[in-house]
């Protein structure tokens, strides 16, 4: 246990300083496209999982190492040093020591509990959902099925189904994915509406936005008291909604009116309410979302047409910023070569391997001027 938890420890504190860049480099280019933004986001999570001794020439822990080595402190060199710190202790008495990171250990245990039920509570409901729910048989509804799927290139069939368990529209299911429909949307019959609402799901489809959220959600039960998780997440799902609305209006099918009057339809559906798409996102409210979208909507800020120059701008981030680790590198010692051990010899290897040859110096006599050897050791 106190190795997992100081791995969590350590690429927390990495994930931290991770952040911090992405922040900074969208207060120096406030204009970030969005794409970008979202896959440095991406990067800050992804960070959690990788090893914490990462390090790589050319990258930012490398650099720090190399210039800071002599002035870092002895104990912040290894990986382990922030466990260390906070393995003092708390509370000492004849019945029991605790220490800071026991309490953190035991609170963090709890939280996760707590999230992973939730999480699996709503896997479970969608799950017993699907079971019961009858797709929609209408025939427009399956002829804008059909034309978005031709539009974004899907080839996995596609599930539409009515409810009213939720009052927003969302997917769900990764091999053949599943949209919920409110029913409410189905009985007004505006197609207005409808329309904007199956190809927005049908871009999440086509982006594979639910196994980037299977592991958006592992990484909340396991980071759960980790704010730079809910900062991250917080950030990614309003980024996915603006993105799959601007996929959508770069096709020119519907315009930036229409389709923001079908969202405002929506909003006064199920203000107040939460979709489970947004489930591990506690502090974020429906109307937040929805403001921040309309707002982009009206903004119309077009797709990059340089997509090359935007992976190779995050691969470059990627590569500097990710291996953040400066720990020392333990160098192994030399090891001595063995003394060939001699059959016949009656002494132990170990007299043997210390064992220096005596070596002879001439001295004079007392009486002559004759050569005399003397045995030195």
């Amino acid at each position: 246990m106190d190795v997992i938890f100081q791995f969590l420890l350590m690429n927390s504190f990495y994930s931290g300083l991770l952040a911090i860049a992405v922040l900074l480099v969208k207060l120096l280019i406030p204009k970030l496209p969005r794409s970008i933004e979202y896959f440095l986001w991406c990067l800050v999570l992804i960070r959690l999982v990788l090893p914490i001794d990462l390090s790589i020439s050319y990258s930012i822990g490398d650099i720090v190492r190399s210039f800071m080595e002599s002035e870092i402190p002895e104990a912040i060199q290894q990986p382990d040093w922030l466990a260390g710190i906070l393995g003092l202790e708390l509370l000492h008495t004849e019945i029991m020591s605790i220490t800071w990171l026991g309490l953190l250990s035991a609170v963090w245990l709890t939280v996760a509990s707590v999230v992973a039920f939730k999480f699996i509570s709503l896997k479970l409901k969608l799950s017993r959902l699907l079971a019961s729910a009858h797709p929609v048989e209408d025939d427009w509804i399956t002829r804008e099925i059909n034309f978005w799927r031709r539009t974004f290139v899907i080839r996995r069939d596609i599930i539409v189904i009515d409810s009213n368990d939720f009052l927003s529209p969302f997917t769900f299911g990764l091999s053949t994915p599943v949209i919920f429909i409110p029913h409410q949307l189905l009985e007004d019959k505006k197609r207005e509406v409808l329309g904007p609402i199956i190809a927005h799901e049908l871009a999440h489809v086509k982006r594979l936005d639910a196994l980037w959220l299977i592991f958006q959600n592992l990484i909340q039960i396991a980071y759960c008291l980790n704010p730079v998780v809910w900062l991250a997440v917080r950030r990614l799902n309003s980024l996915r909604e603006e993105m799959c609305d601007q996929q959508v209006l770069d096709t020119r099918n519907y315009s930036n009116e229409a389709y923001g009057k079908s969202l405002l339809h929506v909003l006064r559906l199920n203000i107040g309410q939460r979709t489970p798409e947004l489930f591990a996102t506690f502090f974020l409210s429906h109307k937040k979302v929805f403001k921040k979208r309309i707002a982009a909507i009206g903004s119309n800020r077009a797709a990059s047409a340089k997509p090359f120059l935007q992976y190779a701008s995050v691969f470059a981030f990627a590569a500097f910023f990710m291996p953040l680790s400066w720990h020392k590198t333990i160098q192994p010692k030399a090891i001595e070569p063995a003394v060939p051990a001699q059959p016949d010899s009656p002494f132990p290897d170990e007299i043997r391997k210390d064992y220096q040859a005596p070596f002879l110096i001439k001295s004079k006599g007392k009486n002559d001027n004759s050569d005399v050897e003397v045995e030195v050791n």
